[in-house]
């Protein structure tokens, strides 16, 4: 497993979400459903998905108002330096 720092902007999205976007892009994510007994399996499909929810999120986000994530980052392109 890897174990890296990332800078990130809190969408809160469900576990399974979250999950999702930190694997890589063939990963899977495994989840357990008691009541059934059984194994889910999710994988590049749900994860495209998500990924898909995510940007269409910041899209609406970003044409309603100016968009910047939090302080001691990159300078947006649309910013001189």
């Amino acid at each position: 497993m890897q174990r890296q720092r990332r800078d990130a902007l809190s969408l809160g999205l469900p576990a399974l979400a979250r999950a999702l976007v930190g694997t890589g892009l063939q990963s899977q994510v495994r989840t357990f459903d008691v009541a059934a007994g059984e194994f889910t399996v999710y994988g590049p499909e749900e994860r495209a998905e998500v990924l898909t929810e995510v940007g269409m999120f910041l899209t609406s986000l970003a044409a309603e108002q100016p968009f910047w994530p939090g302080d001691g980052l990159l300078t947006p392109r649309c910013q001189s330096a």
